[in-house]
């Protein structure tokens, strides 16, 4: 017989760290589940390897990925890396660990996988030398690997400055910002700078890295539309137009970043209820301000239930990990309140500039309307922007009935990386709100599997 957990968690960033941690601390019985080989997530990713501390944009983020993730080590958690969940439903996940699959039981589980660069489809963006800026993010924290250059990065969103002065500051060149940003989101966003002001520190950064950049001198171009890399078989120049101009820059790397959109596979998978968020254009999962979703014995935390960094995110790992502490009886209720109290304080802190925040970079979602109809918007089926408005011509205005016709979504990335561009072409070629074409279907295995995984199940014991 398989052994009942009391709780299983799924990802190692700040939210997956901090629930198993405070659950463990507390003597209850955790199991915490990663693909990764090392714990930290996406934004403290690599951060226990050898010389971690020097691959990091900021020492601060370092000192906090390493103090949560020694917590999370002492906590007595049980840590299973490199293992990915491929099924979920309330009481029990599936997931392939080397050549089996692993049957996990738990009366609780946590889904804590974080967010994912929003992918936003422009002529040329799946030429070789064109990246996200989070992949390449990646490469540096894992391997210290740094894109050739000239280096050109591209798009909208906090992290784009963010990048750009790390970059400088190590040293490497870049040869311009295309900053795609709408001047209107500035407007939209003046009513919500008072409350920002909460949370003085992360607006102090933002401004910190735009002063390095001016300091370095780097061009910008603001109100960028138009973007097109080009090149034989290899990004060797980008075109885009700024305030009525048109620019062409030789690159030998394009970075392209345009915020960052929850993951919400594995929570759809399981059927839990979502939501339509206005300010960033994308569906969240629907919880309380515990991690409860509509599905009994499922909680969400952290970014992917909405996307709100990795301090945010660890504050809601703790209290999601408290809420299950209380009602598994390894806690008072009155107790969890107390507990929960001071987290609650500052997770308002840290949520506090969040509206200013997500209008400055509101997606532009008009470039969507503008694509050329070869540009390719599913990488896995080679499906164009052109076969999707030919679709919805036909009358076809739901993204599940598109993907039956086209098959955009049933490649290796199962609609992560084509799902809300479909939308959003699809959406402008008829008319309507993009949340009015729903959600694509979620169907296990969540991740491309071997066969002969699917065949060996191994009780956890």
């Amino acid at each position: 017989m398989s052994q009942q957990w009391d709780a299983l968690v799924i990802g190692a960033g700040p939210a997956g760290m901090s629930a198993a941690a405070v659950m463990a601390e507390r003597g209850l019985q955790v199991t915490l589940v990663d693909e990764q080989d090392t714990p930290g997530g996406q934004i403290y990713r690599g951060v226990t390897r050898p010389q971690a501390a020097h691959r990091f944009m900021e020492s601060k983020d370092y000192n906090a990925g390493i103090a949560l993730t020694r917590r999370f080590l002492a906590s007595g958690a049980r840590y299973l890396p490199s293992t990915t969940v491929w099924f979920v439903e309330p009481g029990r996940v599936l997931a392939r660990q080397g050549d089996a699959t692993r049957e996990i039981r738990a009366t609780r589980i946590v889904i804590a996988v974080g967010a994912m660069e929003r992918p936003v489809p422009f002529k040329g963006w799946t030429l070789p030398g064109v990246m996200g800026v989070g992949a390449a993010h990646i490469l540096q924290k894992m391997s210290g690997i740094t894109p050739a250059g000239p280096i050109v990065l591209a798009g909208s969103g906090p992290l784009l400055p963010m990048a750009a002065a790390h970059y400088l500051e190590q040293g490497v060149p870049l040869a311009a910002i295309l900053d795609t940003t709408p001047a209107a989101n500035l407007a939209r966003a003046v009513p919500f700078s008072l409350p920002a002001l909460a949370d003085a520190g992360l607006l102090w950064r933002g401004l910190a890295y735009m002063l390095t950049i001016a300091r370095k001198r780097v061009p910008v171009y603001y109100g960028v539309t138009g973007l097109v890399a080009e090149g034989a078989d290899h990004v060797e120049r980008v075109s885009f137009a700024s305030k009525g101009r048109q620019y062409h820059l030789d690159v030998k790397t394009l970075l392209w970043h345009n915020g960052v959109i929850p993951r919400t596979h594995m929570a759809a998978s399981a059927d839990l209820k979502h939501a339509w968020n206005h300010a960033q254009q994308c569906w969240e999962t629907c919880s309380d301000n515990a991690g409860h979703t509509s599905r009994n014995g499922i909680m969400v935390a952290g970014d992917c239930a909405g996307v709100h960094g990795a301090e945010a995110s660890a504050l809601q790992g703790e209290l999601a990990g408290l809420a299950i502490a209380a009602e598994l009886d390894a806690l008072s209720a009155r107790d969890a309140r107390i507990l929960a109290r001071p987290l609650r304080k500052k997770l308002w802190t840290r949520l506090a500039a969040r509206p200013f925040v997500d209008a400055v970079f509101r997606p532009c979602t008009r470039s969507y309307a503008a694509l050329d109809d070869d540009v390719v918007v599913c990488r896995c089926e080679n499906v164009t922007a052109g076969e999707i408005r030919a679709a919805v011509a036909e009358g076809i205005t739901d993204v599940n009935e598109i993907k039956l016709r086209l098959r955009p979504g049933m490649g290796p990335c199962q609609g992560r990386m084509c799902g809300p561009a479909l939308a959003f072409v699809a959406a402008a070629a008829a008319g309507l709100p993009v949340q009015k074409l729903g959600m694509l279907r979620i169907r296990p295995p969540l991740r491309p599997i071997p066969m002969a995984t699917l065949c060996t199940l191994t009780k956890d014991n």
